[in-house]
């Protein structure tokens, strides 16, 4: 009978220990947040800003005016993720005008964190790897429609098809209104058929810790160079980062005619850092600057060449009344 009371003691302590622990998890995988966890993310914040921000005086005011926000005990009233994150990013992005200055959830819990890149596959697939529209115009025009920049090792196929779907077109449109930016390599593949001969710097990153990486122009590419032929660059306020890394240096270049409204002005290069209760912070870390301009369009925007509502069709315009037709 003892024994039998023993083994049912040892049961309930191990059951309990489960149940502990599950309530732990369920509460790192839960919206609702307390007072502890709010306090420990917004502490987290000016720490990292601190270590890892590009521009180190920018850094400390903006820590600094973030801190008195914090102290005044408005964040407490937030107590579930999104909200509290969405508010984190408005006053971070109002107090640096840096667009690259925000906080998110860790793809929205611990589940789909573990996932991220399933998820990203799907997003790719949906999307045609960002190239949504890709068409042979009158006129001897080309026209590619691209909404992200994707992940370079699955995108490239698509990249390498839509540039050779478009190389015997004397003209193209690129249109890259809405797109918010996403990798490099896809961006510098299609940058690429502008140059050729021998390398030469097309941007230095300098970063916060005051490292420099220089990139470099190639003329690898899997088809035809379109050096010397004319290019239509399409931009409005939501084209940002990567996207804007693509008009600017081929307008500084003047290798294209940018055509549109100014983008986002979202210059600096970001990485993301965890927060607490399963949230995680993106901080511009580093700065790329241009060796035409000797600066970047970091909160002020790629300006157009040609400012206006209706690029797509001005653009058309354009190269027919070059073309006298």
């Amino acid at each position: 009978m003892r024994s039998i009371l023993l083994i049912l003691t040892q049961l309930l302590l191990i059951r309990a220990s489960y149940s502990q622990s599950d309530t732990a998890r369920s509460h790192l995988d839960s919206d609702i947040l307390d007072k502890s966890e709010i306090e420990a993310i917004t502490a987290a914040i000016p720490r990292l800003i601190e270590n890892h921000y590009v521009d180190s005086i920018a850094g400390s005011s903006i820590c600094s005016e973030f801190r008195k926000l914090s102290s005044s005990g408005k964040y407490l009233r937030y107590n579930q993720k999104k909200a509290l994150a969405d508010e984190l990013t408005k006053d971070l992005r109002e107090i640096s005008k840096d667009g690259h200055l925000y906080v998110q959830g860790r793809e929205n819990g611990r589940a789909d964190s573990r996932n991220w890149e399933q998820l990203e596959k799907g997003r790719e697939q949906k999307y045609n790897y960002g190239f949504t529209r890709m068409e042979i115009l009158d006129d001897d025009i080309a026209y590619l429609r691209i909404t992200e920049f994707m992940h370079p090792k699955r995108s490239m196929q698509t990249a390498v098809a839509a540039m050779k779907l478009v190389e015997n077109r004397r003209n193209l449109i690129i249109d890259l209104r809405g797109n918010g930016g996403g990798y490099p390599g896809i961006m510098e593949y299609i940058l690429n058929h502008y140059f050729d001969g021998e390398p030469i710097e097309i941007s230095t990153t300098k970063s916060a810790k005051g490292t420099c990486q220089v990139t470099l122009s190639s003329d690898l590419i899997y088809g035809k160079l379109r050096i010397g032929t004319p290019l239509y660059i399409l931009i409005d306020h939501k084209t940002a980062s990567a996207a804007e890394y693509f008009a600017y240096t081929l307008q500084a270049f003047k290798k294209a005619i940018v055509v549109g409204q100014p983008s986002a002005g979202g210059a600096n290069r970001n990485e993301y850092f965890d927060l607490p209760a399963g949230l995680r912070m993106s901080v511009s870390i580093a700065s790329p600057v241009n060796p035409v301009t000797q600066t970047n369009w970091e909160g002020k925007g790629v300006i157009p060449d040609i400012a206006t509502a209706d690029p797509e069709r001005k653009s058309v315009e354009l190269i027919r009344a070059r073309d006298g037709k």
